[in-house]
């Protein structure tokens, strides 16, 4: 019997399914052991199903309340993440679920849902990617497969998805092109860590990168990868560095194309630093001692990065597309109309490197923004949306076809 929650009428058992995960650091990680401490304070259960990666105890992971149940995992990867398939301790742990969330639409999350449904359970999806940009940018699929991949999104997304929880506006406008209707879809913004994430570098990092004190520093903080838009990026930063001699570039991240970017031609190299892996600890240092965050992608306009440099007090640079309402050009960030054009993004580094006084004054606004946004806020959200269609009539016969044949095959087994 399930225990009374405040807040909610019942603990709920959680599922979650995403194929990336501790080892692994990343926006999708770093939002699981954001949400899910929350999720458990509410007395809730969660059960995480993830890909395995070799000689990793997730068993230092687990709490009260928090299972983690590794999956099969193959050798293969797309942009560095893993090929992954339910296994039979999934079952048990899909069965015994009240809801399963998706975190993606890689094999793991895809048998997962269909899994899920086989169950009869409810299933929902945080839309973290774009695929437009995964098919076609990092896949570079040929027109006619990323059509039939796009069939294949809408077809799954109709028949075995009933929740959809977004947290920027871009996400939205994606689920809305694949033909999710409105009232599937729940807003759930990010929110941060004022605690962890404050305007004091607790680190002296312009001793570390030997960066004068007199230098004004821009920051890229994420993964070195196609959908980051780094190369971009990095010419603006160079085009910029040329006409201010103090300016100085700090790359923080690695990624699946990290060989490709030290590679890349850079004028003013020597005022280039790429730091490679930062532990979760340094970040806080790395966007407080920044003068500016550069960070216009071709998939993100308000991640995670964009709250944690305003609640550093950095002034950002991000995209304009589908940006959230709550971001104003001038007040809170700079948007970038065209993220592919690195005059563009030069010309908002060179104004927030020429004019210190808006810089402070967009820092200032962004911090004041970004200190309202909880993640007790997002975690209400989030469960008010799981228990309206909890409560909404059961689903009576899911993948009725796939059902009986699993029953005829078991019968003949027997007769056999």
């Amino acid at each position: 019997m399930k225990r009374v929650v405040a807040g909610c009428r019942s603990a709920m058992e959680i599922c979650m399914i995403t194929d990336t995960y501790h080892p692994t650091v990343d926006g999708i990680v770093r939002y699981l052991d954001y949400l899910i401490p929350e999720l458990l304070r509410r007395g809730h259960r969660v059960t995480v199903l993830c890909p395995k990666i070799a000689l990793f105890d997730y068993s230092h992971l687990e709490r009260p309340g928090l299972t983690i149940i590794p999956a099969w995992t193959t050798p293969f990867k797309v942009n560095a993440y893993f090929f992954a398939f339910p296994n039979r301790h999934f079952l048990r742990a899909l069965k015994n679920s009240d809801f399963v969330i998706l975190h993606s639409l890689m094999p793991l999350g895809v048998f997962g849902g269909l899994l899920a449904r086989l169950f009869r359970k409810k299933v929902g999806l945080f839309c973290h990617h774009d695929e437009r940009v995964i098919l076609q940018k990092i896949l570079k699929l040929k027109p006619s497969l990323v059509r039939l991949c796009f069939r294949l999104i809408r077809g799954f997304y109709r028949k075995f998805v009933q929740l959809f929880f977004h947290a920027t506006e871009r996400f939205k406008r994606k689920l809305l092109f694949f033909g999710v209707e409105d009232k599937q879809i729940i807003r759930t913004r990010f929110a941060i860590d004022l605690e962890k994430f404050h305007p004091k570098a607790t680190l002296d990092l312009r001793q570390r990168y030997s960066i004068p004190q007199n230098a004004i520093v821009a920051t890229y903080l994420g993964r070195l990868s196609i959908e980051k838009n780094v190369e971009t990026i990095i010419r603006a930063l160079d085009i910029a560095m040329s006409q201010v001699p103090n300016l100085f570039a700090v790359i923080v991240g690695t990624g699946p194309d990290e060989d490709k970017i030290l590679q890349q031609h850079r004028r003013n190299n020597e005022r280039f630093i790429f730091t490679g892996f930062v532990p979760d600890s340094e970040l806080q240092s790395h966007y407080a001692f920044s003068d500016l965050f550069v960070t216009p992608t071709l998939n993100e306009s308000s991640c995670f990065t964009v709250f944690e440099a305003m609640a550093c007090q950095t002034p950002v640079i991000t995209s304009r597309k589908d940006h959230d309402p709550e971001i104003i050009h001038l007040e809170n960030a700079l948007l970038i109309n065209n993220v592919l054009n690195a005059h563009e993004i030069a010309n908002s580094v060179l104004l927030l490197a020429n004019n210190p006084k808006l810089r402070t004054k967009i820092a200032l606004q962004g911090y004041q923004l970004i200190s309202s946004f909880h993640w007790q806020d997002h975690c209400q959200l989030f469960l008010a949306g799981l228990q309206k269609h909890l409560e909404i009539e059961p689903i009576k016969r899911p993948l009725v076809r796939i059902r009986r044949l699993l029953r005829r095959r078991s019968q003949k087994c027997i007769s056999n």
